[in-house]
This record gives structure tokens, sequence and C-alpha cells, in this order.
């Protein structure tokens, strides 16, 4: 009787735990890249990346040079990025990287690469 018991309370726990896992998106654990590549030709891409949670500093791309970083989705709040960009030419700022559906549609999923060209920035 007590065995019968202990496998209907183990039955009990691999259901409820087996519901609450099932339930959460795939996102939830999806690792996102998001890299700037500089053709600015003789010319340094000053970027300072930031989000609500983290501020990843004020960096400087040499010409041709490329950076990456990555991050996972937010599990119970949306992940935003924005970075100012600026040399002795420009100086832009506008969002990176945004969860909502929108970017990465356009990145190809987990991957958001932008491009810094004389006439402007490209995703």
């Amino acid at each position: 009787m007590i065995i019968a018991k202990l496998y209907s309370f183990v039955c009990i726990l691999l259901l409820a735990f087996g519901q609450s896992t099932s339930s959460m998106s795939t996102n939830d654990f999806l690792t996102h890249f998001v890299r700037i590549v500089n053709h600015l030709i003789n010319h340094p891409l000053t970027y300072h990346y930031k989000s609500v949670d983290n501020d990843l500093g004020i960096r400087t791309l040499q010409p041709n040079g490329e950076w990456e970083f990555s991050f996972d989705a937010a599990t119970f709040k949306k992940t935003d990025f924005y970075c100012y960009f600026f040399n002795e030419h420009f100086y832009a700022t506008f969002d990176v990287y945004v969860e909502d559906g929108k970017f990465e549609d356009k990145c190809g999923g987990d991957h958001c690469i932008w491009t810094a060209q004389y006439d402007g920035f490209y995703l």
C-alpha cells in the first residue's frame, strides 16, 4: 500500500513538472547574437552598447573590424539593446535589438549583423 501511494505521488509530481516545463516558450532559452562590422575605410568607429540591465562600455572598432556579443532572451521581460555610434564625421543612436518579433524576422532568427558604411548602417 505504501509503495502504491509512493508511485502515485511520483506520477503526480512528474505530471505537474512536465506541464510547467512544456508551457515555456522556446525563446526562453534562446541565445541571441548582435554583431557590428566597420566598413568605414580608414576611420575607426566608436560605439557604446547598452540595455536597461547591461552596459557593455565604450569601445572603438578599427576599419574592417568586427565585434559581437551574445545574450540570452529574457524569461520574464523584454530585452532591448540600443547603441551610440560616433566618429569624427557623424553621430548616430538607435535600437540594435528589440525583442518584438520584427527584429528576429529581419535578423534571420538569432543573429543581427549591423554594418557601418559611409552612407549609413545596414542590417
